[in-house]
């Protein structure tokens, strides 16, 4: 037979203690499960803003430096040659009967600008709007070099190939 149950000193009976102590771990439990849940919902995603926030704004100020120096100025367009479409433009390039730009046709006495490096003929607003994105003909991407710039790449200019050697024979 068992021992008969005894209470203790306080009182309260053991299973009434076991009872109290799992009410507790219970209501401990939904606190730190809300605590994580605030944790995950609220703080998280605030320090990732604040830490996204920044970046952001780096890259954007990157790609508004980058988009404004890639192409020419209004100043530097100004600087290219331009001439007016006519009977002896068309004879020169009979290859082009309309800007690659726009694909629509040159008319007499329209202004067009010739690309000096390649020789491709344009209208002179659809290379304007073109070169103040990017500096290479839009065919075939030759840069553009404006009349008064050095042509010469460092690299380039300083080494001679076997091909130079050869001319000057």
């Amino acid at each position: 037979m068992p021992p008969p149950l005894q209470s203790s000193s306080s009182g309260v009976s053991p299973p009434l203690l076991k009872s109290k102590e799992k009410f507790l771990s219970l209501i401990l439990k939904a606190v730190i499960m809300m605590f994580l849940i605030c944790f995950f919902f609220l703080i998280l995603p605030l320090t990732s803003f604040l830490l996204l926030v920044p970046l952001v704004l780096r890259h954007r100020r990157h790609r508004r430096h980058y988009r404004t120096s890639s192409g020419f100025s209004a100043k530097q367009l100004k600087k290219l040659p331009q001439v007016r479409f006519s009977q002896e433009t068309s004879a020169a390039h009979p290859e082009s009967d309309s800007c690659a730009i726009c694909l629509d046709e040159f008319r007499q006495e329209q202004w067009c600008r010739e690309l000096v490096g390649c020789g491709h003929l344009f209208h002179r607003k659809c290379l304007d709007s073109w070169l103040i994105k990017v500096t290479s003909c839009p065919i075939c991407r030759t840069k553009v070099w404006l009349e008064n710039e050095n042509r010469c790449i460092p690299d380039s200019c300083s080494r001679r190939t076997d091909f130079q050697g050869l001319l000057d024979l």
